[in-house]
């Protein structure tokens, strides 16, 4: 074993031993290497109509950049991919890049593909990929793949003139539920393909829909500039104060809007009521100060404003379909292996 001091660039394909992800044209279940770390770097479930919904779970024992390939084996798909935890950054070969905690992008033939992204050591990597032939997209949307592009690129282009990194965008928070949701379901439930197949849909409705609001082409009703400028700034105070946060009123009032531009304004742009983004942000925190050991479980709940924690507990395992405690114990045991195994000669 070599110990990881410092970033470790690895192939994709090293880490699945070479093991191919499409066989006949469709995607295969594909499990990590043992000797990089465990799980899997391909989940598959296959729905009717060219629709399916991958699922990458696994954990590495060192932090690097896994470069990325798209393999000449498998047929023209888009992929809607969104990033829900364990990826630092990811790369692309137009400068497309955001950095940050939750992230998404679509990728597609006729558009840069992925060179890299950056995991984070003994972290759960968990992502969801909607992988959808390009014949059926264009039957969903009444688009074609080449619309697509276009609006990608003047999303590229957009950011380019703010002098800003042109960069995918970061999972909106009525993605994160449907994600959750989607990740519960596929761990636990695989065998509910309806509702698999449902959620698969709505992440890609709700990104193409982000996506519009990006780049300004949506036909829907906008919220005006400045009332979107405080409802970020309404969010940013409830994740300063989420322990002892204002109270709707008084909060619409410190940013400057009534109560109604307050919730109508959440969700317009968010998709939930001010109160729901306050849980939301409340269990992230709470995860993070857990996984990471910060302090324990009860502290953890009173520290994001949790005055019970029992309520704390059930809602925790709601949102992330794992008790904390478990959690707890996962990252305790994952944190004393730092160590990727030297590959097979």
């Amino acid at each position: 074993m070599v110990m990881v001091s410092s970033m470790v660039s690895i192939d994709m394909q090293e880490l699945v031993d070479d093991a191919s992800f499409w066989a006949n044209g469709q995607l295969q279940s594909v499990g990590l290497h043992p000797g990089y770390g465990s799980g899997y770097l391909s989940e598959v479930k296959s729905f009717q109509r060219g629709i399916s919904l991958v699922l990458q779970n696994f954990s590495l024992y060192g932090e690097g950049e896994i470069r990325l390939s798209r393999e000449k084996a498998g047929p023209p798909v888009i992929a809607f991919f969104d990033c829900f935890s364990g990826v630092r950054r990811i790369a692309y070969a137009k400068p497309r890049v955001f950095v940050g905690r939750g992230l998404s992008n679509i990728e597609l033939p006729g558009y840069e593909p992925v060179l890299f992204m950056e995991v984070q050591s003994n972290t759960p990597v968990r992502t969801l990929i909607v992988c959808m032939e390009p014949h059926v997209f264009e039957t969903l949307t009444g688009k074609s793949s080449n619309e697509l592009v276009e609006t990608l690129a003047l999303l590229d282009y957009n950011a380019g003139r703010k002098g800003k990194p042109s960069g995918s965008k970061s999972i909106g928070f009525a993605q994160k539920i449907c994600g959750y949701q989607a990740l519960d379901s596929f761990i636990n439930n695989p065998h509910e393909t309806l509702f698999l197949e449902a959620k698969a849909l709505e992440l890609v409705a709700l990104q193409l829909r982000q996506l519009e609001l990006l780049t300004g082409t949506t036909p829907r009703k906008q919220v005006v500039d400045h009332t979107v400028e405080k409802i970020y700034y309404a969010c940013e105070i409830l994740r300063k104060e989420m322990a002892d946060p204002p109270g709707a009123l008084d909060l619409a009032l410190r940013v400057g809007i009534n109560h109604n531009q307050l919730v109508q304004g959440f969700k317009e742009i968010l998709g939930i009521r001010p109160f729901e983004y306050l849980r939301t942000v409340r269990l992230e925190k709470a995860r993070d100060l857990i996984a990471n050991h910060e302090c324990n479980i009860t502290e953890a709940a009173f520290a994001v404003g949790h005055s019970s924690l029992s309520h704390f507990t059930r809602s925790f395992r709601k949102e992330f379909g794992i008790n904390p405690k478990t959690l707890a114990k996962e990252s305790k045991n994952k944190s004393t292996s730092m160590y990727f195994h030297e590959p097979r000669s």
